[in-house]
């Protein structure tokens, strides 16, 4: 049974606008291959650190809201951690709360 998922993410702010397009793609293209589906992603832009990640001061925030497989979380973290463009990232479950505008 499929459940809602949130993931979190920092990038590199070392990435030009094409190069963080790619990533964010790369990101759906990975939640679908394990096969979840992308609902909506939520860019909040590059902003400051509260601090220091691995030598990063500044990263670009960004949302993504998608349907997965919770066998499926474990290997998609695993795919993350060894993304040498993501900083940090978290993934939690929405639970079975109602969508907005449901």
């Amino acid at each position: 049974m499929a459940r809602n998922y949130e993931g979190a993410f920092i990038l590199s702010a070392n990435l030009d606008e094409a190069g963080l397009t790619q990533e964010l793609a790369r990101i759906e293209e990975i939640v679908v291959r394990e096969g979840g589906a992308v609902k909506q992603w939520d860019k909040w832009g590059r902003r400051r650190l509260a601090f220091e990640i691995a030598g990063h001061t500044d990263g670009f925030y960004a949302f993504l809201t998608f349907e997965g497989d919770p066998a499926s979380i474990t290997r998609l973290t695993q795919t993350f951690r060894l993304d040498e463009n993501i900083v940090r990232f978290m993934c939690v479950s929405l639970g079975d709360q109602p969508q907005a505008g449901a």
